[in-house]
C-alpha cells in the first residue's frame, strides 16, 4: 500500500499542473477548477484498481471532465472572467485566450480543452464526453476556428 501511495504521488506530481489547467479552462474559474482537479485525483486514487493501463493523464482528464459535469449544476452566477482578470501577473494574451474560450459553445469549449489543452485524442475526448467521435472532431474544428478568428486581432505589445 505504501508503494501504491508513493507511485500515485509521483503520477500526481507529474500531471497535476495539466489537470488543474484543464479543470480551470472547463470551469472558467481558478478556484472551481482547482476543486475539480483535486476531486479528480481523489476519485482516481479511490478507483486506481480500475485503471487498465494506457495514458494515466488521459484517464484522469476523463475523470476531471466528469467531475466538471457533476459540479456544473452548482455553476457560479457571477462573471467567472473576473477570476482570471484579477490574477496577479496575468498577461494580456492569457486574458484574450480566456475570453475567447468563454465565447465558445460549451461542447466546443470542452472538446478544445480536452483535445488541444489536455492533449487527449479525439477518441479519448469522445469517451470522456460520452459523445460521438464525429461530433467531438467537429467541435474541435469549429472551436479552433473560432479561437483563431477571435485571437487574430491580438497585437503583441
Amino acid at each position: 500500500m505504501a508503494g501504491d501511495r508513493e507511485a500515485f504521488g509521483q503520477l500526481v506530481a507529474r500531471h497535476q499542473a495539466g489537470i488543474r489547467a484543464l479543470a480551470r479552462r472547463l470551469a472558467r474559474s481558478s478556484s472551481d477548477g482547482d476543486d475539480i482537479a483535486q476531486n479528480a485525483f481523489l476519485t482516481a486514487w479511490r478507483r486506481r484498481s480500475t485503471w487498465r493501463g494506457g495514458s494515466f493523464r488521459g484517464w484522469v482528464c476523463m475523470i476531471a471532465y466528469r467531475e466538471f459535469l457533476a459540479t456544473r449544476k452548482g455553476v457560479r452566477t457571477e462573471n467567472s472572467d473576473e477570476d482570471h482578470a484579477g490574477a496577479a501577473g496575468e498577461s494580456g494574451e492569457r486574458l484574450d485566450l480566456t475570453r475567447a474560450m468563454a465565447a465558445l459553445d460549451e461542447s466546443e469549449r470542452s472538446a478544445v480543452a480536452l483535445c488541444i489543452g489536455a492533449g487527449l485524442s479525439h477518441t479519448e475526448a469522445a469517451l470522456a464526453m460520452d459523445a460521438p467521435l464525429g461530433s467531438v472532431k467537429s467541435w474541435v474544428l469549429r472551436g479552433r476556428a473560432k479561437l483563431q478568428k477571435a485571437l487574430a486581432a491580438y497585437q503583441p505589445a
